[in-house]
């Protein structure tokens, strides 16, 4: 029976432990007054003698990614209209590369790193300040070209999308 004690203390103990958690929490850090955000759909600014590795449509799936990605997140709502927003969250598509990661024997390429890179701003929507910018803000993915793993240059682009959205959203709220 004494041995009963000690052991249930030391389970109570552990259970508080995991129950009070480790510290994380999904509260957002940006001022309390902002509770909706307006997403611009992103703008093209790349170069047009840079575009040889460019997927028509890119900065209209970015974009929608980055909605898909705030509703899913729930910390902020997403308006659909700019006047009235608490924010505005613009992007600018600045770079879409693509780079040999991994070669043949023969020198011949056989995995690539697709790279999305962002210029950002939150806009403070009743005052227009700039909360915050990040100029150079990306995700990525790899793909094969030639292996039973092989990954269309199609997916890993859905997958950088997707990247650079969990990415994007994580920024706004948790200042990171």
């Amino acid at each position: 029976m004494k041995l009963l004690k000690p052991l249930s203390l030391s389970l109570m103990t552990v259970f508080l432990a995991a129950v009070s958690g480790c510290g994380y929490t999904q509260k957002t850090v940006l001022p309390e007054n902002i509770k909706t955000v307006y997403v611009d759909t992103v703008k093209n600014k790349i170069a047009v003698t840079e575009t040889y590795a460019y997927v028509p449509g890119l900065e209209i799936d970015i974009t929608n990614a980055v909605i898909r990605r705030l509703h899913k997140d729930g910390n902020l709502k997403v308006v659909g209209e700019r006047e009235g927003a608490d924010a505005v969250l613009e992007m600018d598509l600045v770079s879409f590369e693509q780079e040999g990661l991994r070669f043949s024997s023969l020198e011949s390429v056989e995995e690539y790193r697709m790279f999305i890179v962002l210029s950002m701003r939150l806009i403070h929507g009743a005052t227009q300040n700039v909360l915050w910018e990040e100029p150079n803000f990306s995700g990525d993915s790899e793909y094969y070209v030639s292996d039973v793993r092989s990954l269309n240059r199609e997916e890993a682009s859905r997958r950088a999308i997707d990247r650079l959205a969990r990415n994007v959203v994580d920024r706004i709220v948790e200042d990171w």
